[in-house]
């Protein structure tokens, strides 16, 4: 991903995820008209036909308006993880690659520093979003502003506990989507106890279709809501884990090797020892 489409996207975050809902609401519409109505139609018209209730196949399960909006919310929630979470992105490699050279430190001055600064830069390029490494340039930065390696180790690690409550922040409304597509069930569940009860009078009469068509619609449309919402539960749970972990192995990174490694070079040149910081509880 170009840098000129990062900034579009950084500056119209809105825009991408409305695209994200009619992109997911137009996908599953054209499923819905090309395949699974025609298809559940033909099974209804032939078991009214022969007075029974058609078979629990996949299209009868998905055949109504509740369902339909439950898969397009899934679908958008997906998005919206695509562009939040760097899914893509394998930043650990870095850290296990020793990405900035730090073993061949030796002194710690100006061109030093400006040196780690370009590799810096030149990981920066290698991906889409590094946010990140950003903690890392923070830290280099405010070693060259003051020379106070503890202050540059404080900023670095302050720098990953904001990227986690700003993304937590950002994933709030695919929080509401997941326990809004439950509720969504549940409306198609009063909505087809409703119908069998406007059709009680029919069973009464021994035609009990109706009623068994609408209680189908009751409990497929919860089945079908609650088995999406676990699924994105599932992938909201690791998605999550995978990222506080990234971000443990930076804190853990610059605690126990940049940090450690500069305060080593500091002290060879006659610069300020510090004491190496504790890395905090994660």
């Amino acid at each position: 991903m170009s840098l000129d489409t990062q900034s579009l996207i950084k500056g119209n975050a809105w825009l991408v995820d409305v695209a994200g809902l009619v992109i997911a609401a137009v996908l599953v519409h054209l499923v819905y008209v090309l395949f699974i109505d025609p298809a559940a139609l033909e099974l209804v018209t032939s078991a009214e036909a022969e007075g029974t209730v058609p078979e629990r196949m996949l299209v009868i399960i998905f055949k109504d308006l509740e369902q339909e909006i439950c898969l397009i919310l899934t679908i958008w929630c997906c998005w919206l993880w695509f562009f939040r979470y760097r899914i893509f992105q394998n930043e650990e490699r870095f850290l296990d690659a020793d990405f900035l050279g730090i073993s061949d430190i030796v002194t710690l001055d100006d061109a030093t520093i400006d040196s780690l600064k370009k590799r810096l830069d030149e990981a920066s390029r290698q991906l889409s979003s590094p946010q990140l490494l950003y903690c890392v340039e923070l830290a280099l930065d405010r070693l060259r502003m003051n020379k106070d390696l503890e202050d540059a180790a404080n900023a670095a690690l302050d720098a990953c506990s904001l990227h986690l409550e700003m993304l937590n922040s950002k994933l709030s409304f695919n929080r509401y989507i997941i326990y809004a597509i439950p509720s969504i069930g549940f409306i198609g569940t009063v909505r087809g106890i409703g119908e069998a009860l406007g059709k009680a009078v029919e069973a009464m009469e021994g035609d009990i279709t109706g009623v068994a068509m609408s209680l189908g619609l009751a409990f497929n449309s919860t089945f079908v809501a609650l088995l999406l919402s676990l699924g994105l539960m599932l992938l909201s749970s690791w998605l999550q884990g995978r990222e506080e972990r990234l971000v443990a192995r930076y804190k853990h990174y610059v605690t126990s090797s940049l940090i450690p490694r500069l305060n080593v070079a500091a002290s060879a040149d006659g610069s300020n020892k510090v004491v190496e910081p504790h890395e905090p509880a994660t």
